[in-house]
């Protein structure tokens, strides 16, 4: 592996989080080991103390029964006989004469004593002699020491040493393993999600980064970045569609303008030519601005700039508000419009916005069936949730279209001899989304059903 991969490896945030841990884990075990090794320590001294303790004990009741002709004797039966390793004796007279034992004469001192002696032991320096010892006072003013080596201590605290040592240098190499094959799992994570974002950033809409499955932090992101691509990819393929459809339908009104500029140049005479000719051109721009208009309008709402004046709204007020303002326009041009609105249906969204909706959805119902259609507007609770119609018995949508008119410039070839733009129905689909409602053309048999429905699945038909 080259250095430039280890160091690239090293730099990654799972392999410092890893090592930051095992730093912890050196650092918690250290502590663990100064405690492990103090109480050893004092409990295998606190043992030595109790055994040389209960030695001397013995020892003096043998005094007491027989004196120092009794316990000299027995001092030296002991120091020949080491059940429990080498222990360590002396007996001294009151004038400090040392009557039998081991160990050189010593000013008098009761209790636990620390000692530190050259015992000229053949097989050990005198330098790693270390005894302790317990001192008693007899009755008859003599002193007695029982001493063993403290070897097995330093022994056991050696074991400790050692057993931390091992355990914390394996614990260290296993956890810098460890960091070192997630930092590489990582990294191949993350060169996946550096190949797609350079695939995408070509030109190959069409690249996913790859999930494992797994369910964790880097699945649910890659889930989520996915998803924006999915979406990324869906507004440029609109955006595309947008760009070829304004260069496909807007060369129809803007050859019309340059053909009434033309006609005033090259025909008009008089001044009532040319304004006829201006009035015309007017009528076409328009058109045009209220196309550009509405494209931008749409725009808008798509990229939820609207959303920050949601509000709560009683939907049954606005429908009714909307529906009764277009009573009178639908007489005048044959049409019935019939309101069937449940009071207290109550949505948060955009008030402007919801009436524009339904607005589109009338007058596209309007323009777009003959004299003598019945138009309902209709908005009931459905569950949880509202279903909204406006249904037609005029003569409907092909089923194989009923998708298409919701996209930008899409109109019926009956429609295109009627004035309009295309995107009524496209700014209905918009608000829609903009607001969590699904839409759905269905057939009203005959006729059209638009419904809009906060529920999931196809929305409640309403018979016409």
């Amino acid at each position: 592996m080259s250095f430039a991969r280890l160091s690239r490896i090293a730099r990654t945030a799972a392999f410092r989080l890893t090592l930051a841990y095992a730093a912890l884990f050196v650092v918690s075990a250290g502590v663990l080991f100064a405690g492990v090794y103090w109480i050893a320590t004092a409990a295998l001294q606190a043992d030595m103390t109790a055994v040389l303790r209960t030695e001397a004990l013995q020892l003096s009741k043998i005094h007491a029964q027989a004196g120092l002709r009794g316990l000299a004797p027995e001092i030296a039966r002991r120091m020949s006989f080491r059940s429990r390793g080498p222990i360590y004796y002396l007996l001294q007279a009151p004038d400090r004469t040392v009557i039998v034992g081991n160990l050189p004469g010593m000013v008098p001192q009761e209790g636990v004593i620390d000692l530190q002696r050259n015992l000229n032991e053949p097989d050990r320096p005198a330098e790693d002699i270390s005894l302790t010892g317990f001192g008693l006072r007899l009755h008859d003013g003599s002193f007695l020491v029982v001493a063993q080596d403290s070897a097995r201590v330093r022994d056991m605290q050696r074991a400790i040493i050692e057993a931390f040592a091992w355990a914390g240098g394996l614990t260290l190499l296993l956890a810098i393993a460890g960091g070192a094959v997630l930092a590489v799992n990582f990294l191949r994570r993350i060169d996946q999600i550096s190949r797609t974002s350079r695939a995408i950033m070509e030109g190959d809409l069409t690249a996913r980064i790859p999930a494992r499955g797994t369910n964790d932090e880097i699945d649910q992101l890659v889930v989520n970045l996915n998803a924006m691509l999915d979406r990324v990819q869906t507004l440029m393929i609109g955006l595309r569609q947008v760009s070829s459809d304004i260069a496909h339908d807007l060369r129809t009104p803007l050859g019309r303008l340059r053909q009434h500029l033309e006609q005033a140049r090259d025909s008009a005479t008089t001044t009532e030519g040319y304004a006829a000719a201006t009035e015309a051109a007017i009528a076409e721009a328009d058109t045009l601005l209220e196309t550009f208009s509405a494209l931008l309008r749409i725009a808008q709402i798509e990229a939820g700039v609207r959303r920050s004046a949601f509000a709560p709204v009683d939907l049954s007020d606005v429908l009714r508000g909307v529906g009764e303002a277009y009573v009178a326009s639908a007489e005048e041009s044959g049409h019935t419009l019939r309101l069937e609105i449940e009071d207290g249906i109550d949505m948060t969204g955009d008030r402007q916005l919801l009436s524009l909706l339904a607005s589109n959805l009338i007058e596209n119902a309007l323009h777009h069936t003959p004299t003598g259609t019945t138009i309902r507007l209709a908005l009931q609770r459905a569950g949880a949730g509202f279903a909204m119609h406006v249904i037609d018995n005029g003569p409907g949508i092909p089923a194989d279209e009923r998708d298409k008119v919701l996209d930008r410039f899409y109109r019926l070839d009956r429609s295109r001899t009627t004035p309009g733009s295309g995107l009524g129905l496209a700014m209905v689909k918009a608000i829609a989304n903009l607001h969590g409602l699904s839409v759905e053309l269905g057939d009203a048999g005959p006729g059209l059903d638009v419904a809009l429905t906060m529920q999931p699945g196809p929305p409640e038909r309403l018979d016409a």
